[in-house]
Formats: structure tokens, sequence, C-alpha cells
């Protein structure tokens, strides 16, 4: 019978008195037995396997160093996917902890956010112009302004129908030309 054959039948708890007691085999054949799936869960954890890979590295050097505080009736398997979990879940909250940093670098919208802002601006106000004066006048007052139909028919000196007819003629034909772009 080989040592690999005879590891695969030693139960985790004897595997762990043997590294507690000095053996270096109790703890690489642990190693052998959990190395893949704690890799495994990591990885799905955070879709890094690089970091996955360090975070089992991690694992495994805290299983060494405290082997003493590790209760003799624990669950070796439970206690080495809560200390992966554990790393991993402080790796994530770095990482978004990082992200949030970077976001409050800048003030207000981000470089692209406000380029994109001034290309619709652009686009807004050139389609805008493109419509002839009446209708333009009249989404100008409405919208940017915030007349009531009465106080633009006033500004205007048409009636509140005419102002209405005009607003949806213009909001129309806006909705026409800037649609290729929504």
């Amino acid at each position: 019978m080989t040592l690999e054959t005879s590891a695969s039948t030693i139960s985790d708890p004897v595997l762990f008195e043997q590294m507690r007691n000095g053996n270096a085999n109790g703890l690489t054949q642990l190693y052998r037995r959990y190395h893949g799936r704690v890799l495994r869960y990591c990885i799905n954890l955070l879709s890094d396997s690089d970091k996955a890979e360090d975070i089992v590295q991690n694992v495994f050097m805290k299983l060494h160093t405290s082997q003493q505080t590790i209760r003799d009736g624990q669950s070796l398997q439970s206690w080495l996917f809560t200390v992966a979990r554990n790393e991993a879940f402080n790796e994530l909250a770095k990482k978004k902890s990082l992200e949030l940093s970077e976001a409050l670098v800048w003030e207000g919208e981000s470089p692209d956010e406000a380029l994109l802002s001034k290309e619709r601006k652009e686009l807004v106000t050139d389609v805008l112009q493109r419509l002839h004066l009446p209708y333009r006048e009249v989404i100008l007052l409405r919208v940017y302004e915030q007349l009531s139909y009465d106080e633009i028919a006033a500004v205007t000196g048409t009636t509140v129908t005419t102002v209405k007819s005009r607003l949806f003629k213009a909001r129309k034909a806006l909705v026409r030309n800037l649609q290729p772009f929504i």
C-alpha cells in the first residue's frame, strides 16, 4: 500500500492530529485533500484565479499557525471553507473600497460621463436649433423657462390652443430627430 493510497483513507481528525504533533505529512495530506476544492470555491467567489490562489495559500498558512486554537470537535472542512470565505469577502471589500475611493477622486462626473453629457447637450441644442422659430420658442418657454400655457400665449401673442398645438408638433419633431441617438 502506497503513502497516497493510505493517506486517502486517513480521516481529517487523524491527519490534523498528526499535524499538531509536528508531523509535516498531516499538513501535506490535508493540503492535497482540500486545496482544489477551496481554490474552486474562492475562484467562484472572486472571479480571479490569482487572488483565489493567494487566499488558498493564506488559508493553509493560517491552518498551520492556528492549529493549537482549532477545537478538536470542529470540522476541519468547515474551518477551511469559513476561513476561505472570510478571506475572499475581505478581498471583495477591499476591491469595492478601492473602487469607491477611486470614484471619490473625481468631483462630479467622470471625464467620460462629462463628455457624454456634453455630447448629449450639443445634440439636443443642435436639434432644437433646427426647429422653426415659432416651435422652438414654445419649447424654450415651456421646458426651459417653465411658463404655463397661458403665460406662453401672452408672451407669443397667440392663443392657448395654438401654444398647445405648437408644443405637440415641436415635441414630436424632437423625438423623431433624436430617436436614432437615444
